[in-house]
C-alpha cells in the first residue's frame, strides 16, 4: 500500500468532516465538495477505512465514534465519507453527534491494508497490526493503536478481542486470526 501524499490525507480528513458537517446542517456542502473534487488517483482506490472521532473535553480528549469497514468494496472517498457518519450518527455506543459538538471534533482516519490470515499469536505484533478475530458467529477487531494505548501483550489482545466479541477470554484460541495494518491521518 503505498502512503497517501500530504494532499491526498488533507483532502480525506477535509472530506470526512464536510460530510459530518452536511449531515447535521443540511446544507449540500458534501456534494460541493465532491463535485469540485481533484481527481487524485489514490482517493479512487478500492480501499477499507476507518473513521475515529473524539472531543476536545477539559482534561483531554473522548472518544465520540470509530467506525469502518474491514473490506474494501467502494473507493477510498467514499469509504471515507460514508464511515464518517456512521461514526458520528450510528456508533451504537454514543448518541447522535450534535452540531454543538462540531467545534470540539477532532477526526483520525485510519486507511487499512488487506486482511492477512495469521496462524497465530506469534505472527502478530502489537501496535503494528489490527487484529480480526473471528469464531463462528462472533467477531470483533481492533485497530492496531488500541494494544499500544492500552500497553497490551498478544495474549491480552486476544482476550480482549474474544471479550469484545461476546466470548471468554480464552476463546481466541481456536478463533480464525487477520491481520491489517493502517496509515493513520488526523486532525491535530
Amino acid at each position: 500500500m503505498m502512503p497517501l501524499a500530504p494532499h491526498e490525507a488533507r483532502t480525506l480528513l477535509r472530506l470526512a468532516r464536510i460530510s459530518i458537517e452536511d449531515r447535521v446542517r443540511g446544507d449540500g456542502s458534501l456534494d460541493r465538495a465532491l463535485a469540485s473534487l481533484e481527481t487524485a488517483p489514490a482517493l479512487l482506490e478500492v480501499r477499507a477505512s476507518f473513521v475515529t472521532l473524539h472531543t476536545r473535553e477539559a482534561g483531554g480528549e473522548r472518544l465520540r465514534g470509530c467506525i469502518g469497514s474491514l473490506e474494501a468494496v467502494d473507493p477510498l472517498v467514499n469509504n471515507v465519507t460514508n464511515n464518517a457518519r456512521q461514526a458520528a450518527f450510528h456508533d451504537p455506543r454514543f448518541p447522535p453527534l450534535t452540531e454543538a459538538e462540531l467545534a470540539r471534533l477532532v477526526v483520525s482516519i485510519s486507511v487499512l491494508t488487506p486482511l492477512s490470515p495469521v496462524p497465530g499469536p506469534a505472527s502478530i505484533v502489537p501496535g503494528r497490526d489490527g487484529v480480526l478475530l473471528e469464531r463462528g458467529s462472533h467477531r470483533s477487531v481492533f485497530l492496531p493503536e488500541v494494544a499500544t494505548d492500552q500497553g497490551w501483550s498478544v495474549e491480552e489482545l486476544l482476550e480482549n478481542l474474544a471479550l469484545k466479541a461476546g466470548l471468554k477470554r480464552p476463546d481466541w484460541r481456536g478463533a480464525t486470526l487477520s491481520t491489517f495494518e493502517t496509515e493513520v491521518i488526523g486532525e491535530e
